[in-house]
């Protein structure tokens, strides 16, 4: 969500009050700090190479090390997916993101093109958990839950939503922009505080008149077309000063609004849409129902099997779930990607089968993603559960899920009868995935991808993110590396939905930056020297036993070896 003008308009009202923000509760936006930290981090993290995963780590660590210095207790609200109503919205997003992972992908990029990378959220919830930081995921987005949660708990919210200036939250709205976490002093954080009450007192309008503002100046449920704003606001326009920037169609409307203090919402937008010459009922309810979005009560859950609605709250299951149930949907994000060939996404589209079957039975699920370099499309999607028999579904249902038996689980995420017992459990995920997404496409490319891989694994921690962002993008190894990244994320997921049959006890998912930034570099025999070099050392190292067990040592040298007379 988000109101046109508001950030600038708040600005220059000079109502915003200077604070230092300590011993108190928070609500933080969780989608809307995590978009901050990656994006606005000094120096800038890696968004061409898959992401740059132990940096934000780092980076989501020191934030929550600052709230904790100064007594503050946040919680961390996480959004569900988007509602149907905006469906237009959201595709008109899509489109933008693809075209900025366009740019980024072809080393063209703007200040402005940024392109969230595919495992920033799950670092971000792996995160708070080990921090036992309190989340809670939603079933829709975040917004009208964090400002009721932020009355309860009289505290502010934290976040860069301009939707937090039309909610009535008591303690009012901080802005992530302005909260100066990395510069506290005497126990407090620098930052600005927002209060509608003294905003409306500015602009001398009825606060539950709020809403119509939003939904008369534009959010994402309704907005006037030009020649109609026109109409509205042309006799409460102000000349606008040298300098000034351009808020007179909000302050119009607010002037508009003034007029209408101690009337009902009604009132005030049966005069709008009159002003402009509308006068269906169809139009007085479209701009009533996005008001109406602004109502602090509890959205509705879904109708899912109360371990699945405790786990996804928890935070423990993807919320890709909510809308693969109640939507049949499920929407790709734009990847930085080789653009001229397929995309990315299909190489996991077999595990998303997987993930469809145990949710939607036989339904069609609706996928959304890129065709071509320019747009996103709709495609049918087959639920599949190969490999399972009629006895064994009966019992993977999604109501008994969570009792299923252990080794058809595993038999799933593994997409295989692979023997993984031996395996240390921070590398069973990820070499399953490692060797789901090599056999898709086993040619000589991959295979020195593979290497590089198989390295990684030996070679453990490594700043990997940082190194890859210092180096051209190479298109055909992006491809294959955003190729393994679906698989991993996709397998992460269907993990998550299976109760874990793959332990994530010792699984660090910013480790995925280590294990493959070599994929994105130009110079393989170079960096495959260099890493050599570090499993030596590690070979010689008294701390390789608690690493790796010696089983699995031997078998991934004698793959090594193998595979190396094939380059």
């Amino acid at each position: 969500m988000g109101v046109k003008g508001m950030k600038t308009l708040v600005k220059e009202s000079g109502t915003l009050e200077d604070v230092g923000f300590k011993n108190s509760a928070v609500v933080i936006d969780g989608p809307n700090l995590y978009y901050s930290l990656y994006f606005n981090s000094k120096p800038k993290l890696d968004q061409q190479h898959g992401g740059d995963y132990s940096a934000f780590r780092g980076l989501v660590c020191q934030f929550f090390s600052s709230l904790k210095s100064c007594n503050i207790k946040p919680l961390v609200l996480l959004d569900g997916g988007a509602e149907p109503i905006k469906n237009k919205t959201v595709e008109t997003r899509l489109k933008d993101k693809l075209q900025k992972a366009k740019r980024l992908s072809e080393s063209r990029a703007g200040e402005w093109d940024n392109i969230l990378p595919p495992l920033v959220k799950d670092v971000f919830i792996q995160v708070l958990q080990e921090l036992q930081v309190e989340i809670q995921q939603c079933f829709g987005e975040a917004d009208l839950t964090a400002a009721l949660k932020a009355n309860e708990k009289k505290c502010p919210v934290l976040s860069n939503d301009s939707d937090f200036y039309i909610f009535d939250v008591q303690e009012g709205f901080l802005s992530i922009d302005g909260f100066q976490w990395e510069s506290v002093t005497q126990g407090a954080i620098p930052a600005q505080r927002y209060k509608i009450s003294q905003f409306c007192r500015c602009f001398n309008v009825d606060e539950h008149h709020m809403p119509i503002f939003a939904a008369l100046s534009g959010n994402d449920y309704s907005q006037l077309e030009k020649e109609d704003i026109k109409k509205l606001i042309g006799k409460y326009l102000e000349a606008q000063q040298p300098g000034q920037s351009s808020t007179s169609r909000q302050r119009a409307i607010l002037k508009f609004l003034g007029e209408f203090r101690g009337k009902t919402p009604e009132e005030a937008v049966t005069a709008a849409l009159q002003l402009v010459g509308r006068s269906k009922q169809e139009d007085l309810e479209l701009y009533l129902n996005s008001a109406q979005q602004y109502a602090l009560k509890e959205p509705p859950r879904p109708n899912l099997p109360q371990w699945v609605i405790q786990e996804i709250q928890r935070g423990r299951l993807t919320s890709f779930v909510t809308s693969v149930v109640t939507q049949k949907s499920m929407t790709l994000t734009p990847l930085v990607e080789d653009f001229s060939q397929p995309s990315s996404y299909s190489a996991s589209l077999r595990i998303r089968q997987f993930f469809y079957g145990l949710l939607l039975g036989t339904e069609l699920c609706t996928e959304y993603d890129r065709e071509g370099a320019e747009d996103m499309r709709p495609k049918q999607v087959t639920p599949v559960l190969a490999g399972v028999t009629p006895e064994e579904l009966q019992k993977l249902e999604l109501e008994h899920l969570n009792e299923g038996p252990y080794h058809n689980k595993l038999k799933l995420v593994s997409n295989s009868s692979l023997d993984i017992e031996h395996i240390p459990d921070q590398l069973k995920l990820p070499l399953c995935v490692t060797r789901f997404w090599y056999q898709q496409n086993p040619d000589r490319f991959n295979m020195s991808c593979l290497q590089a891989l198989v390295l990684g694994f030996l070679q453990g921690s490594t700043d990997g993110g940082a190194v890859a962002a210092q180096r051209p993008l190479q298109a055909s190894a992006a491809h294959a590396f955003s190729r393994w990244l679906t698989c991993l994320r996709q397998s992460l997921h269907l993990n998550q939905l299976l109760c874990f049959p793959l332990s994530m006890k010792h699984f660090q998912v910013c480790q995925a930056d280590n294990y493959v930034f070599i994929m994105c570099l130009s110079d393989y025999h170079l960096v495959i020297f260099c890493l050599l070099s570090d499993y030596y050392q590690i070979m010689n190292s008294s701390s390789l036993v608690n690493i790796f067990s010696e089983c699995f040592i031997e078998s991934v040298l004698v793959f090594f070896i193998l595979s190396s007379k094939t380059c």
